[in-house]
């Protein structure tokens, strides 16, 4: 049976954060989108807790939308959420479910590059108590802080992994444990700008991955299933 393609993890709304810079940056975003035959994209823009409050924050996303709506361009599925970076007491702040992928309790986490402490495993452990915590990106991690990702995945959290972790031998290698693991939820291909890169190394999954591409499709469809898309 045939499984969508889904990236999980994409900059593609115009003028919300660095991932695109206007309308037309983002239609160029969406042919790449399109000649790789994603079938669904999460636009996750970056969310900086400690810079923007969630009220502006939406109200830039909502614009952005129907900035692209009313393109006309040939879209694939869009759902709308968030990359939210981690700050220490992330789980009290209010509004934190309007941040979710839309239609769904799944909340993309960002971890900081370095820092991890007992605060931050509280947290995390808080918000998998009440949300699907996916943690972004967890390929940039797993050279110095593997066994704390480990932590963070038995403490409830799932995982996202980018394309371009299959682009270096030593990337892949370090990343080997993770592939089986069923808590690897979702592939994205971090989209910034007009990166053709990216998606060369998002197109590549599933060469790389056969049988367990498939399986990560098939969860991410699993999160998405009442996700509220654009189209």
């Amino acid at each position: 049976m045939s499984v969508p393609c889904i990236d999980f993890h994409a900059h593609i709304l115009p003028a919300v954060d660095h991932g695109s810079f206007s309308l037309l940056e983002t239609i160029q975003q969406i042919h790449l989108i399109r000649q790789a035959n994603v079938d669904t994209v999460v636009a996750t823009p970056h969310f900086y807790p400690n810079a923007i409050s969630t009220d502006v924050f939406l109200h830039r996303v909502d614009q952005a939308a129907s900035r692209v709506l009313e393109s006309g361009i040939d879209l694939p599925q869009i759902a709308l959420g968030a990359e939210i970076l981690y700050c220490e007491k992330l789980e009290q702040m209010d509004s934190l479910e309007q941040l979710c992928i839309r239609g769904t309790n799944v909340l993309l986490l960002e971890l900081p590059l370095d820092h991890w402490n007992s605060s931050l495993f509280y947290s995390v452990e808080a918000l998998c108590k009440r949300y699907t915590v996916v943690l972004a990106h967890i390929d940039r991690y797993v050279r110095h802080q593997k066994n704390d990702l480990q932590i963070l995945m038995d403490l409830g959290a799932l995982a996202q992994v980018n394309g371009y972790a299959f682009s270096s031998y030593f990337t892949r290698k370090r990343m080997r444990m993770f592939w089986t693991d069923e808590r690897i939820v979702a592939l994205g291909s971090d989209l910034h700008r007009i990166n053709e890169k990216a998606y060369e190394l998002f197109k590549e999954a599933p060469s790389r991955l056969g049988s367990t591409y498939n399986d990560i499709m098939q969860r991410s469809q699993n999160l998405l299933k009442h996700a509220e898309f654009l189209k």
